[in-house]
């Protein structure tokens, strides 16, 4: 492992002189970027994947803006389709993508859409609906949109100060483009983590960004005694097609769950001949992302959904509402 990453550092090294370069072309006007009229959050990340960008997304419409007229705006990642798109009760996985159709699931159908093109997007949002706030879901790289603020996400295990750039890590963008964030909210933390190793990470982060840091658990539910002893004395199969799968496999361990675990690469379309042996098990445990795509080939009624969210670490939800309403609607409490 230690040769292949040696052998793969030019690449890498190559592809952060790309995306520096191409940021400084957005910092010095060569590349038009333009600002709505309506306010945009951005969620996004520096890294592919697996921070925690949909629950996010969840949490801020249930959280920040449940007073608010929120509309979702995402790329649709691994659709079939183009162009723009309303997310709908009867739409599916190929036609909207994944995550979309999530979060428009998990949010009692909120407006959510899908178009590759953000400006564009936004302007048939804002002709269709005349929200008071749009969601940009993963576009911090999408600078043609100039958001009125942005929320960037990183994990606690792999920080964006550690990570090596693609394809030696999984940086997709430069380190620098921290500094654009104004808040940044370090993810899937342990649930001991204490104030002084959250310092410390605090101080790395200064070294790039000035954003006010926030630091967050990923909670997972509270099982009741009948549910929890059921899921203990059954055959269950864990299905996932996601980033990172270990706090999942975590919280079930915990509790004493056992599992066979199928793993799939993120945004993984499934298809009945990836499953042999279904009749082996008595209950299939997934997440909402991947539930979307699995309830089309597997009986729905074996499908137990494991949600999860966001818990904000030391007391600090009222803070991070506050500072993200101010930045996005300028409102002061």
């Amino acid at each position: 492992m230690h040769m292949l990453k040696l052998a793969l550092s030019p690449f890498s090294w190559l592809y952060s002189i790309v995306v520096y370069l191409r940021n400084k072309a957005f910092d010095l006007g060569w590349f038009s970027s333009k600002r709505f009229s309506v306010s945009t959050l951005v969620v996004g990340n520096l890294s592919f994947g697996g921070t925690g960008k949909t629950p996010m997304i969840l949490w801020l419409i249930k959280e920040v803006f449940n007073a608010k007229k929120v509309v979702v705006l995402s790329r649709g990642y691994g659709r079939k389709s183009v162009g723009f798109k309303w997310v709908k009760s009867e739409s599916i996985p190929e036609e909207v993508g994944d995550e979309p159709l999530q979060i428009f699931n998990s949010s009692s159908q909120l407006p959510v859409a899908v178009c590759e093109d953000r400006r564009l997007g936004i302007e048939r949002i804002v002709s269709d609906l005349s929200p008071e706030i749009i969601l940009l879901d993963d576009a911090f790289q999408h600078r043609k949109v100039s958001a009125k603020a942005n929320i960037l996400l990183t994990t606690y295990l792999n920080p964006f100060f550690n990570d090596c750039y693609f394809p030696k890590g999984k940086l997709r963008d430069h380190k620098t483009q921290a500094n654009r964030a104004d808040i940044i909210v370090v993810t899937k933390c342990p649930v001991d983590l204490t104030k002084e190793e959250a310092k410390v990470i605090k101080n790395r982060i200064s070294k790039w960004s000035s954003a006010s840091v926030f630091f967050a658990t990923l909670q997972y539910p509270t099982l009741n005694v009948e549910t929890l002893n059921s899921l203990k004395y059954t055959r269950n199969l864990l299905i996932t097609g996601i980033a990172d799968a270990t706090p999942l496999e975590s919280y079930l361990l915990d509790l004493d769950i056992s599992f066979d675990h199928l793993r799939f690469k993120d945004h993984h379309a499934y298809q009945a001949s990836d499953f042999s042996n279904l009749n082996s098990y008595d209950r299939i445990l997934t997440t909402a992302k991947d539930k979307v795509k699995l309830e089309a080939v597997i009986p729905n009624q074996f499908i137990e959904v494991i949600e999860v969210e966001h818990s904000i670490c030391f007391d600090q939800k009222e803070a991070l509402v506050k500072l993200i309403l101010g930045k996005t609607f300028d409102e002061i409490n």
